[in-house]
């Protein structure tokens, strides 16, 4: 700092170089647990914020000592240069205490610095730490943000270490954003919800049992679709379990036999129109999709051979371009039909919103194909015409 620093430096600078030096400061902040001094002007507080405003100049000010236990000093620290300066470098691992700080003290420009920082940072190892805090400081847009990536990425956030340790409020909204758009089978889910209790549990000293798993999970093991569940997951898991009470066990079993009536299979036939004359030398031809709901894929419609003889070779499934099912399958000619539906060897869970494949590797005789409709594989396929005629799906009807 130079001499003439009152008349080169900039206003900022100044403002620091008054602060750092100790120049005129007026009050004496005791800021954390430890009761850290850090000395400031009441005038720069008071014009950054509201709060501080009515402790300096209120009809009851305080007095040149002020108490903050709270937020810790070098939280403080940064949230006192921010005023003087309208700079700060935020870091992930104080930029929650930050935010807590500047809410309290109604020091908004700082408090959109963290949210903005915050949405920038979510990832799948911190996003339920921020949901975390977004909760507490009732911050409902990061609130969503938090929530919009958590359904996109449900199975590594429930896999994740600060899945663990999330507070129960938090878990609500994660349980709740689960069972309205679900992405993951109820199996998972549940199993998640018990290594969470398991946790919570360990951290304060409890005895793991199924009752104190339940005092933990209290009301939001009932968020868990456990109706959806299969009859085997819930009898092998749910039943033999006590977490639920008999009277829960009973309810729900009653829900999942009334699903089992009412499921309902539904095919996707993507032609109109059967012609002869494809030709096969190994190669691939498939499709992709999607779906608005979850539903489980039971058969896939090929076209047979065109004229007397066989097609042999390969059908697969692939969840997110990984392979999940692959299964041999012969198709022979049959006078007047054009395609047959080959059941698969395992139903395939499909996932609301993911990317699915069916891709078939054949060689033999010509076979039929398709045409009228709409991507693009070796082989020639495309939604326009080529392989693979349709799906056969099933889901429940909810109530």
């Amino acid at each position: 700092m130079s001499e003439a620093w009152q008349h080169e430096e900039p206003f900022a600078v100044t403002n620091v170089h008054m602060l750092d030096a100790d120049v005129l400061c007026d009050v004496t902040i005791l800021a954390g647990k430890e009761k850290q001094e850090v000395r400031c002007h009441r005038f720069m507080l008071a014009s950054r914020s509201p709060v501080f405003y009515t402790m300096f100049c209120g009809s009851l000010p305080e007095a040149s000592v002020v108490e903050i236990p709270d937020v810790e000093a070098d939280v403080f620290r940064t949230i006192v240069r921010f005023m003087y300066t309208g700079e700060i470098q935020l870091m992930p691992d104080s930029v929650m205490a930050t935010m807590y700080a500047a809410k309290k003290y109604d020091i908004q420009p700082l408090t959109n610095r963290c949210k903005t920082f915050l949405e920038k940072e979510i990832a799948v190892e911190n996003v339920c730490i921020i949901l975390d805090q977004a909760s507490k400081f009732e911050e409902k847009e990061l609130i969503q943000q938090c929530l919009s990536f958590v359904s996109e990425n449900p199975d590594l956030v429930f896999e994740s270490d600060g899945f663990l340790s999330i507070s129960s409020e938090t878990m609500r909204y994660v349980l709740e954003q689960e069972k309205t758009t679900p992405k993951l089978p109820p199996e998972e889910v549940y199993a998640s919800c018990k290594k969470w209790a398991k946790q919570s549990c360990s951290t304060t000293g409890l005895e793991v049992t199924d009752q104190t798993l339940r005092q933990k999970l209290g009301e939001l093991i009932l968020l868990v679709d456990i109706a959806g569940m299969s009859f085997e997951s819930f009898t092998y898991n749910v039943v033999q379990e006590n977490i639920l009470s008999d009277s829960e066990k009973v309810t729900f079993l009653k829900e999942l036999g009334e699903r089992k009536k009412n499921v309902n299979s539904f095919r996707v036939e993507r032609f109109s129109n059967g012609i002869d004359g494809w030709g096969y030398q190994g190669k691939q031809d498939g499709i992709s999709f999607s779906t608005s709901k979850g539903v489980v894929l039971h058969s896939v419609a090929l076209y047979l051979p065109c004229q007397p003889g066989s097609l042999t070779g390969s059908l697969e499934i692939l969840e997110d371009q990984i392979v999940v099912l692959t299964q041999n399958v012969n198709l022979y000619y049959q006078n007047d039909t054009r395609y047959e539906y080959i059941h698969l060897d395992k139903k395939i869970d499909v996932r609301q919103g993911v990317i699915y494949s069916v891709r078939q590797r054949l060689r033999g005789e010509n076979s039929y194909y398709g045409e009228k409709y709409n991507g693009k594989s070796d082989n020639g396929t495309s939604l326009s015409h080529g392989q693979i005629y349709g799906l056969t799906f099933k889901c429940s009807k909810f109530k």
